[in-house]
């Protein structure tokens, strides 16, 4: 906790909300080496070097600091600082950005998370399962207000690498985002998403007057 003062530090340590934290990033810990084979069932190695991992423990720590009600001594405007502190260094040891804000639920994974954008007001469901350069993000660029404006996802939501997600949409359950997908209205539970907008041509060499094979 050295994104915080001693005394803040103290103050959080002893609050509910810490216990909170560390018990749901503890079922993030565990949903990520059960379900990821790369960390070989190691909770140890997942821990001392996921930096996805990092992401999402930072974010449960600042996340809960913004549901304590008061803390004497403290104005709300400190402790959201720092709250944002403690993400922004979550940031930077994992090139995930995650704002403190929006709410993620339990058991979720940050698979390769280089790159990965998720905005104030976006909403996780449950178990859910999310690859590196995803954003969650609002449909406008400028001047966007501070209503909600992020994703919706429900639970055991897959989502692949480099998709974008925008606007206040609603992603239903159990749907599979797939790679480079750009989705801008709400998709239905159970959907399967895929991009079909482009075409790899692979020639063999070896045979000039083989056919093409698309894929």
């Amino acid at each position: 906790m050295e994104c915080t003062p001693p005394k803040l530090t103290r103050a959080i340590l002893a609050h509910p909300c810490f216990t909170h934290a560390c018990n749901v990033a503890h079922e993030d810990l565990h949903a990520f080496v059960s379900k990821d084979p790369a960390q070989r069932g190691s909770w140890h190695a997942t821990l001392a070097g996921s930096t996805s991992y990092k992401a999402t423990l930072h974010y449960r720590l600042a996340h809960a600091l913004l549901t304590i009600n008061s803390l004497d001594t403290f104005s709300r405007q400190e402790w959201e600082a720092y709250a944002s502190l403690i993400c922004n260094r979550g940031k930077l040891l994992s090139g995930a950005e995650i704002h403190p804000r929006s709410e993620i639920g339990r058991r979720f994974i940050l698979d390769h998370g280089w790159g990965v954008v998720i905005g104030e007001t976006s909403v996780i469901g449950d178990d859910c399962y999310m690859l590196g350069g995803v954003t969650l993000g609002a449909a406008g660029i400028a001047g966007n207000s501070s209503v909600k404006r992020h994703p919706t996802l429900g639970d055991r939501v897959q989502i692949g690498a480099f998709a974008r997600i925008f606007g206040n949409i609603h992603v239903g359950n159990d749907v599979f985002i797939g790679t480079h997908c750009c989705v801008t209205h709400s998709i239905a539970s159970g959907s399967i998403v895929t991009l079909r907008s482009e075409t790899q041509v692979v020639r063999d060499g070896a045979a000039p007057h083989a056919p093409d094979r698309t894929f």
